[in-house]
């Protein structure tokens, strides 16, 4: 008999198939490699968001938290004594919830016009009119806000808000530009340097809620000041003075002939400093929108026109240091020049032989054109690139021309003579005259003009940046000192009234161009350019300045009658304020102020206007 098999506690689970079973510790497994791949993948992401990215998330972080109702002021922009012309003051604007407030519609309205000095119907419809917030006004002053905060209102909200002022109006308009509502600086200097105007350096920043409070960092220390954190401050080169006298003499000649525009630049030529820039007409910055572009625009740097008999400077200065001709050389004019099939004019005739101080002296178109024809077209376009005249001049202001010059590979004989006096292919910004001709004034020293003559940190007063005028030799000292002395007879021997300064020896000339047709060929009948620039004291200049009359209808038109009353006016007093000591004897009589050839007899001067060939297929 078979044995019997009986169930017991040890035998009671034994697989019957003969295979073990399979442990539940897989699903342990499993889960665990699960979770530790989550954390691998959590540890990762915090290394790359805590380590790599850190950094740039805290400055993130910071800026928006920054961002909520921060107020910077933008630095001030001041002339060189430290008056200030740009400056940012807080406004307020206004904010009404009008159904948070507990008074009726009606009565609220009242008082917020009555204080605001707005219409009562007009704040009643911005009230009624269902949006969940009203704007009622922007740019209140302090006195407006303490009585709506006197109020004690709940719905009415008073937002800081940075507000650019410019104290003196409209002086300077055109050299410091103005800030739009984004308060982005829009032209000048406030375009130029945006970046510094804004930069508060490490002056601590409040960090603020989505709600606008402060938020308090114990290791950062204060982080909010009595002041809103203050950019840095531009010093310019201008002198407030200087300034205001050079647009007050400008805007009187321009509104006396009726001119289109005009320009006055004030420079000290051994520096490159501007000490006045006045342009006319000019604008109000506070109230810029009611400008059009054609007057916000500085049209003395964007602008160029043909500069006429004040360009003879240039040509005879390259002509000489080129050696195309020497100090005794001497021109026939007999009134006309024939170049190719053109014909060249004097605007009075011919003067027959003429020696480099009398074609100064009778302003000769023919004798000029010689002298641009003496030098071979890479001498005289070369001299001229070296002056600077068709290169921009590097001035601290946005939008600058370069004027134009047409390349010396391009020019007929008709575009060299016509270019001998300032037509032809040649057309300049006054800015880059004043900078070319500045250079015969500091002894053939070329020196770039500038506005802004540091840049400071207002906390500290440190200076953080002054600027460094780029130079470069344009003539040799010799042939600068030979054409100022030029300019100088030029002056005491004519008649005309243009640089008679009393007391001071000037060197300057006259220019009468006549204006070309915009976008098109050939000239304006009856329109001119009339200017005049010169520099004094002529032994050692220390001024020079540019004036330039657009498009005059009274006085003749010409540079002598309508742009020298200018430069004589401004000159006088500059020279007064400056210190700037009188020459001892100032007559045409001694034996230094001789004519420096005697060849061509003496007469009388008149002012030109300078004609250029008729030209009907140009």
């Amino acid at each position: 008999m078979p044995p019997q098999i009986t169930d017991t506690p040890h035998n009671k689970h034994v697989n019957r198939s003969g295979r073990q079973p399979r442990s539940p510790l897989w699903r342990l497994r499993v889960w665990q490699l699960i979770l530790l791949t989550g954390a691998a993948i959590i540890a990762g992401r915090l290394y790359y968001l805590q380590i790599v990215k850190g950094p740039e998330l805290a400055r993130r972080a910071a800026e928006q938290r920054q961002q909520n109702r921060l107020l910077v002021h933008r630095g001030a922009i001041t002339d060189r004594h430290g008056l200030p012309l740009a400056i940012d003051t807080t406004r307020y604007d206004v904010y009404v919830h009008p159904d948070l407030l507990k008074v009726p519609r009606e009565e609220a309205a009242t008082t917020l016009a009555d204080i605001t000095h707005q219409d009562a119907s007009r704040m009643l419809h911005l009230l009624s009119a269902g949006y969940p917030v009203a704007t009622i006004a922007r740019h209140l002053g302090r006195e407006e806000v303490d009585e709506l905060q006197a109020l004690n209102w709940p719905g009415v909200d008073l937002v800081p808000r940075p507000f650019r002022h410019y104290p003196e109006g409209k002086l300077a308009s055109h050299i410091l530009g103005y800030v739009n509502l984004d308060t982005h600086g829009q032209g000048g200097v406030e375009q130029a340097e945006e970046a510094l105007l804004k930069n508060t350096g490490s002056v601590n920043k409040p960090q603020l809620d989505g709600r606008g409070r402060p938020i308090l960092i114990s290791d950062v220390g204060p982080i909010m000041e009595i002041t809103p954190p203050l950019g840095r401050q531009v010093e310019l080169t201008i002198d407030n003075y200087l300034q205001h006298l050079s647009e007050k003499e400008l805007t009187a000649m321009c509104l006396h002939s009726h001119a289109l525009r005009g320009t006055a630049l004030l420079a000290d030529p051994t520096t490159g400093e501007l000490l006045a820039w006045a342009n006319y007409p000019n604008y109000d910055p506070n109230d810029y929108s009611k400008f059009a572009f054609e007057v916000t625009k500085n049209w003395a740097m964007v602008d160029v026109y043909q500069p006429g008999s004040t360009f003879k400077i240039l040509t005879v200065a390259s002509a000489l240091d080129t050696g195309a001709i020497r100090p005794n050389s001497t021109f026939y004019d007999g009134g006309t020049l024939a170049v190719g099939n053109r014909t060249i004019h004097n605007h009075d005739g011919g003067h027959g032989t003429l020696d480099l101080l009398h074609l100064f002296i009778h302003s000769s178109n023919v004798a000029a054109a010689q002298v641009g024809l003496s030098m071979t077209p890479e001498q005289f376009y070369g001299k001229l690139s070296d002056f600077g005249i068709g290169k921009q001049t590097g001035i601290d202001l946005p939008g600058e021309s370069a004027g134009l010059l047409l390349d010396a590979k391009y020019w007929r004989p008709i575009d060299q003579a016509t270019t001998g006096f300032g037509q032809g292919a040649v057309a300049v910004t006054p800015l880059q005259l004043v900078a070319a001709v500045g250079a015969l004034a500091n002894g053939g020293l070329h020196v770039q003009p500038h506005l802004i003559r540091r840049i400071y940190d207002p906390k500290t007063g440190v200076t953080e940046k002054w600027t460094e005028a780029h130079k470069h030799q344009v003539l040799t000292k010799a042939t600068a000192e030979l054409v100022s002395k030029l300019l100088a007879q030029n002056i005491e021997l004519g008649t005309q009234l243009a640089g008679k300064v009393p007391g001071y020896r000037v060197a300057g000339k006259t220019g009468t161009a006549q204006k070309s047709i915009q976008g098109g060929r050939g000239y304006m009948a009856g329109q001119t350019v009339a200017s005049f620039i010169g520099f004094l004291p002529a032994e050692s200049p220390q001024l020079l300045c540019l004036v330039v009359i657009d498009s005059p209808q009274t006085d003749g038109r010409w540079g002598n009658t309508v742009a020298g009353p200018v430069f004589n006016a401004i000159c006088i007093e500059a020279a007064r304020y400056l210190g700037i000591p009188p020459a001892e004897k100032v007559t045409s009589d001694t034996k230094s102020n001789q004519p420096l050839t005697t060849k061509a007899p003496s007469v009388m001067y008149a002012d030109e206007t300078d004609r250029e060939p008729k030209r009907a297929d140009r």
